[in-house]
């Protein structure tokens, strides 16, 4: 998404929203974790938030690095264990921004991509709407076009993402949700066409697959696809997709204790919003309920 996008969007570059400064504490985090020391980052913020315990920047910037840590655990080390630890952090830095900034549109879009990560894409509609509510730039239009990608409603993705670009979207990120479009319904030589416009105009927003970064820039549309179904980010949403192109989809790997401890969580996060937004109704924040249906003119 994006800050730009959700899945494979060129907007999650670790940090980028928190650190408005190349200097500081917080950018001093920027740089470590994306030279892949997220160890050193999540200390490095750790320590200025003891310092500025009312930062919210600081508060998102280490959401951010608890989430990338959380995913390691899980996808590349397989401890449920130590994933659901920094999971529980992450969701907690995110939610003690809001309740510090309860206008702050950056913590529910992170909590939309951890969402849909989990896989409930009926709650990351509703978070990143929320954060449309909140700052209803182009780019909040583009994320949930491509939330309803994944969803499989197609005719609803083309309306957002058009209404998107209408309001000043990048047009690179039109294409990539246009390239997601067209895979999803099978034209492949749109889908190829879509990537080779990407791959020569805006070839970063081919580079992040829910806030984790590819190894390298992929070369041909194929390598994208590649790298999407064997993401369990990703592959899930497309399966069909991949399927058309023989590209085996990688699951999330969670017990079932762990799927209820997720849960927990959720409970928890939801409890402390309602808490948050029952005084502030006039931001239209759905904690709960039905998301939007309908692009709004």
């Amino acid at each position: 998404m994006t800050r730009r996008r959700i899945s494979a969007l060129p907007a999650l570059l670790l940090l980028a929203a928190a650190a408005c400064a190349p200097g500081g504490a917080v950018g001093r985090a920027q740089a470590q974790a994306l030279a892949g020391d997220l160890a050193g980052a999540s200390a490095e913020l750790e320590r200025e938030r003891g310092l500025r315990p009312g930062s919210v920047d600081v508060h998102v910037a280490l959401g951010e690095v608890y989430y990338q840590i959380a995913r390691d655990a899980l996808d590349r080390e397989h401890d449920e264990t130590r994933y659901l630890a920094f999971l529980e952090r992450s969701v907690s830095e995110f939610v003690t921004a809001l309740e510090l900034d309860p206008r702050n549109e950056q913590p529910h879009f992170y909590l939309a991509v951890m969402d849909t990560y989990r896989g409930d894409l009926r709650q990351a509609l509703r978070g990143f709407n929320n954060a449309r509510h909140l700052q209803p730039a182009g780019t909040a239009y583009t994320n949930i076009a491509e939330i309803y990608v994944y969803m499989g409603q197609l005719n609803k993705a083309r309306a957002w993402n058009d209404l998107g670009l209408k309001k000043g979207a990048p047009y690179g990120i039109g294409v990539f949700n246009d390239m997601l479009i067209a895979w999803k319904q099978g034209d492949l030589a749109e889908a190829r066409r879509c990537f080779a416009e990407l791959r020569s105009s805006d070839p970063e927003t081919l580079r992040t697959i829910n806030v984790v970064r590819l190894p390298e820039a992929p070369r041909r549309f194929e390598d994208f696809a590649g790298y999407c179904c064997a993401s369990p980010a990703c592959g899930p949403f497309m399966k069909d997709a991949c399927r058309s192109l023989a590209l085996d989809v990688r699951e999330r790997e969670i017990s079932k204790e762990a799927v209820l401890k997720e849960l927990r969580i959720e409970m928890e996060k939801q409890r402390r919003l309602r808490k948050v937004y029952e005084q502030r109704k006039e931001l239209e924040i759905e904690v709960e309920g039905a998301p939007p249906r309908d692009a709004p003119r």
